[in-house]
């Protein structure tokens, strides 16, 4: 079926949230390491219409945004689907969740000492920019963050009770959604700590993180 080529960072949330989808269904792929700054090899794979990761290639088809490719992966290679029947609405609804709420308490807990360890004054212009709040000002909300962050990861946790993944029965899109966050939380192991004592989203992140 040829090459599938995964333009993406390695840290990158997102691009693990696809990376979780593809070794679900068996797919292996070519990592290709973009930069921050230079949106050279992205521009030319997605004709000029995308700067951000992931951007996936497969047999000169070429499709970005993260779950607007599992979509397309889906369809695409049926077998062990991602999406189960009927299930695509809750599972677009959760990932917006994931992306836009769960996700931002993360990212702003994170940050500051992820940009504080890279030494990197063009990076970190870049990031506050893109955030839109200085590392100062994402310290200064700590505590808020990380109330809401226990908030959510108690909500995951009560969902999670005698279940092996979220919407029962086996790993879906909605596992990769959910999952991408705590894979960036984990980059900080300070912060993973709020998370440690959710025993059940403990058991679910891991499963989730040794798919094979």
């Amino acid at each position: 079926m040829g090459d599938i080529n995964l333009y993406q960072y390695t840290i990158s949330p997102f691009s693990e949230k696809l990376r979780r989808v593809l070794v679900h269904k068996g797919l292996k792929w070519n990592p290709i390491e973009c930069h921050y700054e230079d949106k050279t090899n992205l521009l030319e794979v997605t004709g000029g219409k995308w700067t951000r990761v992931p951007v996936l290639e497969w047999n000169g088809e070429v499709v970005w945004n993260s779950a607007d490719i599992i979509k397309w992966i889906d369809r695409k290679v049926p077998a062990r689907r991602a999406i189960p029947e009927g299930m695509l609405g809750l599972c677009e609804v959760i990932d917006q969740w994931a992306d836009n709420t769960l996700f931002t308490p993360i990212l702003l807990l994170v940050i500051p000492d992820f940009l504080a360890a890279a030494g990197d004054a063009k990076l970190t212009a870049n990031r506050e920019k893109l955030i839109g709040m200085s590392a100062a000002q994402m310290r200064a909300g700590a505590a808020a963050y990380h109330e809401q962050l226990v908030l959510y990861a108690r909500m995951i946790d009560t969902q999670l009770q005698g279940k092996d993944f979220f919407l029962g029965g086996g790993f879906t899109m909605a596992d990769a959604s959910l999952y991408h966050p705590f894979f960036f939380l984990a980059l900080d192991s300070r912060n993973f700590e709020a998370v440690r004592d959710f025993k059940n989203l403990m058991r679910w992140y891991e499963r989730v993180r040794d798919l094979k």
